[in-house]
């Protein structure tokens, strides 16, 4: 049952709906109604995950402290996010402290270390979302251990690797293939520390499968091949395929393989990115096709000389024929000329920026007036408004300013209208046959009647 702060505003939507008010009143969504944005939905309501919800619905209930159910999902509450668990007692007694697939559970070793479980029944070690009894010395080493494989506690109190076991469950060894115990490294032979010294170790992490580092080198994981290049993601991404010293750089053709390339003309491989190297990389692009930048500068494709701008859709379309300040604009009458509306409508003149009938002279040289007799400069306004726009008018119903139309039967005789359909009488800014005309004169005279 809605409480009077909503009858309030559906009475009033009610009735500025009836008086062509506010016509969409009702269509912004109620709660768990479904939405793409926050204008969607009603009054407080946001829009999460295509329902309209309300924020704090569920944060003030039981379950949100208990279960971490917290964030409002339409009329439902559920777990969406890590705050959800990380507030409630699954986390504080448990350790199951970050969402997962709608539910609160532990992720890594740490969210148990900090567990009343981990406290009192020693349930310090992850495994398969919950936290099971063990790894007691981990959970003193917290992120040093789960970051850097240093999980033992030595004889003074300090976190160390003590066995590549330690460095097997770290990230280092998941992450850069650094799965093994190492002591002493160069400057330093007291450290130890994970390190990478088998490529097995190296071909199974991250580094391998993203950046093509697949061979251990001296402690690390390194690119070794442009086979191992050419199967990394980053090639795919940002076309690093080949081979430079111990890393994967685009060279030669392995920029031309990206989208990219297709799109923007980034072609060319320079400082281990893939670049404009030059205006041929830019002219093949689409960008340069539908906008004009054609001209290489700094790596990047730019609209640099009028040529770019000519050779684009939009001089012929709307003259916007000469570059500057990086992009294409109308500046000259030339520019005008070029185009499809100063040969076709009359639109000839440059003023701010567009082009537009400025004379009876552009009106006279377009096609509107040789094919249809529209040879003088007359009100867009004013036609529509008479009713006297016709088709070939070349502009839209929202169309202002100055257009080409036919005011005289001489503008008609003149136009092939008339040598081709015998159209030679102007009515109404069109031009029609002497039979019609008579007929159209012959109607009006009987609207008017005798004076």
């Amino acid at each position: 049952m809605p409480g009077p702060g909503a009858v309030r505003p559906a009475l009033w939507c009610l009735l500025a709906t009836f008086s062509a008010l506010l016509p969409a009143c009702f269509s912004r969504g109620e709660q768990g109604d479904a939405c793409e944005k926050r204008l969607d939905c009603r009054g407080e309501l946001q829009c999460f995950r295509g329902r309209c919800s309300l924020p704090d619905l569920c944060r003030r209930s039981p379950s949100c402290a208990k279960r971490g159910v917290c964030t409002a999902w339409g009329h439902d509450c559920i777990v969406a996010q890590d705050r959800d668990c990380l507030y409630s007692d699954l986390c504080a007694e448990r350790g199951l402290c970050r969402a997962v697939d709608g539910a609160c559970a532990a992720t890594a070793d740490h969210d148990c270390h900090g567990s009343l479980g981990c406290r009192q029944a020693g349930a310090c070690r992850v495994q398969a979302g919950h936290c099971a009894i063990g790894g007691q010395g981990r959970a003193r080493c917290g992120e040093a251990c789960d970051t850097f494989g240093r999980c033992t506690v030595d004889s003074a109190g300090a976190c160390t690797v003590a066995s590549d076991a330690d460095c097997a469950s770290a990230l280092v060894c998941l992450r850069d293939g650094r799965c093994s115990r190492l002591v002493g490294l160069p400057g330093d032979p007291t450290v130890v520390a994970c390190a990478a010294l088998r490529d097995q170790d190296c071909q199974n992490s991250e580094q391998c499968a993203k950046l093509g580092f697949c061979r251990a080198l001296r402690g690390q994981c390194v690119a070794s091949s442009d086979a191992w290049c050419a199967a990394s993601e980053r090639c795919r991404s940002v076309g690093a395929c080949s081979l430079v010293g111990n890393g994967c750089e685009p060279v030669g053709a392995d920029c031309k393989k990206l989208p990219d390339c297709q799109q923007s003309g980034h072609c060319t491989g320079i400082g281990g990115r893939c670049l404009a190297g030059s205006s041929a990389d830019c002219e093949q692009s689409r960008d340069c096709r539908s906008s004009g930048a054609c001209t290489a500068r700094q790596g990047a494709c730019v609209i640099a000389f009028d040529e770019d701008c000519r050779a684009a859709p939009g001089c012929a379309m709307a003259g916007h024929c000469s570059a500057k300040d990086g992009v294409c604009v109308v500046q000259t009458r030339a520019d005008c000329e070029l185009s499809n509306p100063c040969h076709d409508h009359g639109r000839c003149t440059p003023k701010e920026g567009r082009c537009v009938v400025g004379s009876r002279a552009d009106c006279a040289q377009s096609l509107a007036c040789s094919l249809h007799g529209k040879c003088r400069p007359v009100s867009a306004l004013a036609e529509r408004v008479a009713g006297w726009q016709a088709p070939a008018l070349g502009l839209g119903d929202e169309a202002t300013g100055t257009v080409c139309g036919a005011r005289t039967h001489a503008d008609c005789r003149k136009s092939e209208a008339c040598t081709a359909e015998g159209r030679c009488r102007v009515w109404r800014g069109q031009c029609i046959t002497r039979e019609l005309y008579r007929a159209r004169r012959l109607e009006l005279d009987n609207e008017l009647g005798p004076l």
